[in-house]
């Protein structure tokens, strides 16, 4: 299936509040190279008219989120990122004696991208989710220097150098909560779209080589924290089991994924958000 929809029975709302909007939020999950079929999914909710009130992301899905949350159309994030590849962003961290990789280029070019410094010039609330490997807990961030913040999110252990911040030492958030809902409803959402591009391995694909077993190996870890999707109101699962996890040559792969997840999903998430479907008049 490429997407699913888990539904609550809401709250009971007084009668006044019936009519206020809902407040979507957007949770972006990790998967590396498949954070593609993030912006996939991102182009066909701009087409829609669907605007996330706020985001959150873990990983690669805080990458794609910061860029939402900063006002930037999900083509140019793919066109800066699809340009962008291991060779510019895969620096030996030559002084380092916990990582091989320095997360400096990947902050450079977040920046940017988003055109932003912090979280205050964001035009949308956002969080961006890493783990603190000291203490083996989930840390949300919603102020300060953006790029340290995603960077942090995104620091697989061994492989990116990891990131201090007000005294905890952040890796990838993948490791504790690799599908930030809570941190969406954290953000004041009272109705969350989550995007998983971690779907369950199904034995069909074969890592090509080191990165690739090294990031097959965390997708594991990663889905041991999807727990969270249940909690979700509407979640999107794009088809990207079989796209690889570090080929940048496969973005596009995984971006049309996301987008025919999206489109397969757009009827059922109108309806959930009470709106027409587009075929209707």
């Amino acid at each position: 299936m490429p997407w699913s929809l888990f539904h609550r029975a809401p709250k009971p709302r007084p009668a006044e509040e019936h009519a206020a909007p809902l407040r979507i939020g957007l949770a972006l999950g990790g998967g590396a190279v498949r954070g593609a079929a993030h912006l996939g999914v991102l182009s066909v909710f701009e087409r829609a008219s669907i605007a996330p009130d706020v985001v959150a992301g873990t990983s690669v899905g805080a990458v794609v989120g910061a860029g939402l949350a900063a006002g930037v159309p999900a083509a140019e994030v793919l066109a800066a990122f699809g340009g962008a590849g291991w060779t510019r962003l895969a620096k030996p961290a030559w002084r380092s004696k916990r990582s091989m990789l320095d997360t400096n280029p990947m902050g450079e070019l977040l920046e940017k991208v988003t055109s932003a410094t912090t979280f205050a010039e964001l035009k949308l609330p956002f969080a961006a989710v890493a783990s603190d490997i000291l203490t083996g807990t989930t840390v949300v961030m919603t102020e300060g220097l953006l790029s340290e913040a995603v960077v942090a999110s995104s620091a697989i252990p061994v492989i990116f150098e990891p990131v201090s911040r007000e005294g905890h030492l952040l890796v990838d958030g993948g490791l504790t909560d690799n599908l930030p809902v809570d941190a969406a409803r954290q953000l004041g959402a009272d109705f969350v779209i989550a995007v998983d591009i971690m779907p369950p391995l199904d034995g069909t694909y074969e890592p090509h080589d080191m990165r690739d077993m090294v990031l097959l190996s965390w997708n594991i870890v990663e889905r041991g924290t999807q727990s969270s999707a249940a909690l979700a109101d509407f979640v999107i699962t794009p088809d990207v089991v079989r796209v690889s996890l570090s080929d940048f040559s496969q973005l596009h792969l995984a971006y049309e994924a996301g987008v025919a997840a999206a489109e397969a999903a757009l009827p059922a998430l109108l309806i959930a958000l009470g709106r027409k479907p587009i075929s209707q008049p």
